[in-house]
């Protein structure tokens, strides 16, 4: 970086802190205001920390935006002080623009300032302009300042499907589908509280009662003996009154696909319930596309409670007989990799079914559940989710999405929710070898079953009496006596059975339950011509992720082993959600259809790369197949033996050391 390039790159910081302050100096002087509290000028200067000169300018610059954007007004009286006029209409929608702009560091205003300029994009009518000034004057900004932001919110609206452009001599428009505006305008006031969301709502609806279009919505869930999620009750609310303030052009693409049979299903029919109250009660014709546009929105959402049967002919019931099939597959494969058991839970069955049957339809119209639990989840729940990602190439094959990381983390709950019933379901045997008699041993037991309520069976002896080969049969030996005893299944703790100690059982404990203990790692024979010599990268000279994906796919693509198509298949993939799955790994894959020869190519890097938000140093790449019973075997025994792998930092760790791709070749199928 050359002198001017830094002192542009010092300007551009230096300008960022300014706004940043100026900011939060004028949310601190609104939020006194709205106290209803009548102040002098110095008083408010005393409150925000500036020179009484300088509030009276900021009180008009103020003024003039809250009268522009019809929020009331600042008055003041000789003697008496200043004050902010508003109605209680006002003061919501005022609180709501505040909440998008709360009084934060300079480090993370910036993100506030985004939301604020996407809030006046998406006020934007279809066709209508504003130029970079006026978008300057309404966030009290400088232009050069929002032409940055521009550069940024145009990513949000990207992900939508939705473009910020600018017209030479006209200004700045944003150009898409109303559908994905309407998602646009969802999305963004997702997040508010009920009593702002209210108030906000009306600016995006202007002329609609939302007040009365929600309690409509209560009228239609009762009826139907429905309990809408709290999310799903806000979409519905927002959607509906933007389908009567918003018109759908005539030539409007549709946002459903022709060949589903929307008007089958239950959501359908609720949707259209809601609607011809409105149409009833405000004499107006809602368009056929608005309805099964929220019907899919419906199908996507999730309820607390599902819809009754209320149709003799419903589709819903044979796509339900479908499903049913495809969740008990996932539910073989997730048992597979995990070697548990699952598939006589029918909680589990059912609750998938319900959650999937949403999940698809979310995947398929691209309706994000705004959840973002799959950070969370890999961390707690690391095992269970990889085992859940080894389904993904199913959705795929079976309903042609992409499944989402949050989608794989949602269904991860679930099963780690049977996991937890089964464990309490499953006797653990434990002795206890302790030397402080009968009394603390009994102290000691009663301790464990309540911590560990998994353990059903523990028996006591003193390190006196006990003999190994006696206690054959129990699954952990819990020593409290400080000697030493040689076996896998002991649990060393303190005598008084610390916290620490009862954390140590319990890790023991889980470990029963999740895998099977091996001298050894290895990948099992079935696995083995997954692995050629020519296909593990030692070291690869790469900056960044795209780069590495493409040499390992070159690779396989000079084999023959995929199609020219399948490198942009993993671009695709890696754009609809991150492969990264921790521990510095990922397993980049691209559409099953591309596959010729089932292969998986390995790169162990010196120094890890970005990869989405985590940074990687071991890289999978999947070309795998499961369009036959020895595929979808092979499959999920790849993913059971990897997770053993990547589960394991001294099995990771091994296989960084080795040399050469023979090396790793031969650590792999030994």
């Amino acid at each position: 970086m050359n002198v001017q390039e830094f002192q542009n790159k010092l300007n551009e910081i230096q300008e960022i802190a300014k706004q940043n302050k100026n900011t939060l100096y004028n949310n601190q002087i609104l939020k006194c205001l709205m106290t209803g509290d009548t102040f002098t000028t110095q008083q408010i200067a005393d409150n925000v920390g500036l020179s009484e000169k300088t509030v009276r300018t900021r009180i008009n610059q103020l003024n003039d935006w809250l009268v522009e954007q019809g929020l009331g007004r600042i008055e003041r009286k000789q003697g008496t002080g200043i004050w902010l006029e508003l109605e209680e209409g006002q003061k919501m929608q005022l609180s709501g623009w505040l909440q998008t702009s709360d009084d934060l560091p300079a480090s993370t205003g910036f993100d506030n300032r985004n939301k604020q300029l996407i809030g006046k994009l998406l006020k934007l009518k279809p066709g209508e302009t504003t130029t970079l000034q006026q978008l300057a004057d309404s966030l009290y900004l400088s232009p050069p300042t929002v032409g940055g932001l521009l550069k940024v919110v145009a990513d949000w609206f990207e992900e939508r499907h939705l473009k910020v452009t600018s017209i030479r001599s006209k200004g700045i428009c944003l150009e898409g589908d109303e559908y994905n505006l309407r998602i646009a305008i969802r999305d963004y006031m997702m997040e508010m509280m009920p009593e702002v969301l209210e108030a906000l709502l009306g600016t995006f609806a202007p002329g609609v009662d939302v007040a009365r279009i929600r309690q409509i919505v209560v009228e239609a869930e009762n009826a139907w003996r429905i309990e809408l999620a709290d999310r799903s009750f806000k979409m519905v609310w927002i959607m509906t009154c933007l389908s009567i303030s918003r018109k759908c052009p005539a030539d409007e693409r549709t946002f459903i696909s022709a060949e589903e049979n929307i008007q089958h299903y239950n959501e359908y029919s609720f949707a259209e319930s809601i609607y011809q109250r409105i149409e009833k009660e405000y004499q107006i014709k809602i368009a056929e596309t608005d309805i099964r546009f929220l019907a899919v929105l419906l199908l996507s959402a999730k309820k607390l409670k599902n819809f009754r049967d209320l149709q003799e002919e419903d589709y819903a019931k044979q796509y339900d007989k479908d499903l049913e099939k495809f969740v008990k597959l996932v539910i073989d494969t997730i048992d597979s990799v995990l070697d548990i058991d699952l598939s006589e839970d029918q909680l589990l069955v059912e609750s998938l079914m319900l959650h999937m049957r949403s999940a698809i339809f979310r995947m398929k119209y691209s309706t994000a559940t705004g959840d973002n639990i799959s950070k969370y989840v890999k961390s707690e729940y690391k095992q269970t989710f990889l085992a859940t990602w080894s389904t993904s190439n199913l959705f795929e094959e079976y309903y042609d999405v992409q499944v989402t990381e949050d989608e794989l983390a949602g269904i991860t709950l679930y099963i780690q929710a049977a996991i937890i019933r089964q464990k309490k379901g499953r006797p653990i045997e434990a002795l206890l070898i302790s030397e402080g008699g009968m009394a603390t041993s009994q102290l000691n037991i009663e301790k464990l079953k309540y911590s560990i309520p998994e353990i059903t069976d523990i028996r006591a002896t003193s390190y006196h009496d006990f003999r190994l080969s006696q206690y054959k049969d129990m699954d952990v030996i819990i020593n409290t006596t400080g000697e030493e005893i040689h076996d896998d299944r002991v649990v060393a703790v303190d005598a008084r059975l610390s916290e620490r100690g009862i954390e140590s059982v319990r890790q023991k404990v889980n470990q029963i339950y999740y895998f099977r203990k091996r001298e050894e790692f290895h990948f099992n024979s079935l696995c083995h011509q997954l692995f050629d010599v020519d296909l593990f990268l030692l070291k690869p000279e790469v900056e960044n992720k795209d780069q590495l994906i493409t040499m390992m796919v070159k690779k396989l693509e000079e084999k023959g082993d995929v199609t020219p198509n399948y490198l942009q298949s993993v671009f695709d993939r890696e754009r609809a959600t991150t492969t990264s799955i921790g521990r510095g790994v990922a397993i980049p894959h691209g559409n099953m259809t591309e596959v010729n020869e089932p292969k998986i190519v390995v790169a162990i890097l010196d120094k890890p790369i970005s990869w989405h938000d985590d940074m990687v140093d071991v890289v999978f790449l999947l070309a795998v197949k499961m369009t036959s019973q020895v595929e979808i075997k092979r499959t999920k025994q790849f993913y059971k033996d990897f997770l053993q792998l990547t589960d394991n930092d001294e099995n990771l760790e091994a296989m960084k050391k080795l040399k050469t791709p023979l090396d790793i070749y031969q650590y792999f199928i030994k």
